[in-house]
């Protein structure tokens, strides 16, 4: 019984002691300075953005900080075959609804358009002295070759089956992202418009819900005629009938990440479905000097054409 007393005296004591201490959940700020850029091959504009860590003003909420944390009046270059690019810092007013009220700042190069297969070096001095360094190598994936040679060229297919089959070369350990659209045009203006086509539509909670490509492993989609037929059933707006629209083929827009981007997307779905909320998300880079991400990806194209009788027999001509 004296022990039993002991003891509760004990976690009184552990409570009115509790009470007075602050609970203090910030560690230490230590300012952190990341670079975060995307080389692609199919634009000769590349960029890259520069930030640094930040305290929030009340030491908790990172939405109290209305001041955009972009690293400003850095030397950016970057090599490719053995010629050196200066980047420009520059800014554009901000159109998105975040926290930060001032404009967007980036540095950018516009005559640069990588090919598969190459590297790129990246080197930015901040004003403090302090040096990031990265290495990306784009995708081994040229545009000859890429695709399979017995890949569906024609919307319906040549021996009568009812779906579209697309292949592609495989790489080691990298992740593709499939995109597929049917790219139209409207009576009267030249501009490609594009209606992107799901894998296949699922019945959840009663409707029905299209699915679209995700990153994957799997170097080949199939997607089945009734699923093309409904896309293009619903590519006509408001009174306009069929006639108003022309349809020019489906392409299939593929993104081929580099190890970089794959370690990085693989990273955040490692354990993930639907029941799970994850607190602990990866602390991914691949800068030297600080923290972010440098990496590449490279987009190539596959065409496949409509008939001229399966459109007319949607009404399309």
């Amino acid at each position: 019984m004296k022990n039993f007393s002991i003891f509760i005296l004990f976690i009184i004591a552990v409570e009115f002691y509790s009470c007075d201490v602050a609970l203090n959940p910030n560690a230490p700020f230590r300012q952190r300075y990341a670079l975060t850029g995307i080389m692609r091959n199919d634009t000769s504009v590349q960029i890259v953005t520069l930030t640094k860590s930040y305290q929030p003003s009340d030491g908790l909420n990172p939405l109290t900080n209305t001041t955009d944390p972009a690293v400003i009046g850095a030397e950016v270059n970057m090599w490719y075959r053995d010629t050196l690019y200066e980047l420009r810092d520059t800014t554009i007013a901000r159109t998105d609804t975040s926290q930060y009220k001032d404009s967007v700042h980036f540095y950018y190069i516009k005559n640069l358009q990588p090919q598969p297969g190459e590297y790129i070096d990246i080197e930015a001095l901040l004003p403090n002295g302090l040096l990031l360094q990265s290495t990306t190598q784009l995708p081994d994936a040229e545009s000859y070759g890429f695709f399979n040679s017995d890949d569906d060229r024609t919307i319906p297919p040549a021996d009568g089956r009812n779906y579209i089959h697309v292949g592609w070369q495989q790489f080691p350990n990298i992740l593709y992202q499939p995109k597929i659209v049917i790219t139209y045009y409207v009576k009267g203006d030249t501009t490609k418009q594009e209606k992107e086509v799901p894998l296949y539509y699922e019945n959840i909670n009663g409707s029905s819900t299209p699915i679209y490509p995700t990153q994957t492993k799997i170097t080949f989609v199939d997607i089945d005629l009734g699923t093309i037929n409904r896309a293009l059933n619903e590519i006509p707006q408001g009174n306009n009938d069929k006639l108003q629209y022309t349809i020019a083929n489906i392409d299939v827009q593929m993104i081929v990440y580099d190890e970089t981007l794959t370690t990085y997307y693989s990273s955040l779905q490692t354990g993930v479905d639907a029941f799970t909320v994850r607190l602990d998300q990866p602390d991914f880079s691949n800068i030297s000097g600080g923290y972010g991400m440098f990496g590449s990806y490279v987009r190539q194209d596959f065409y496949i054409k409509f008939t001229a009788d399966y459109l007319k027999a949607l009404g399309y001509y």
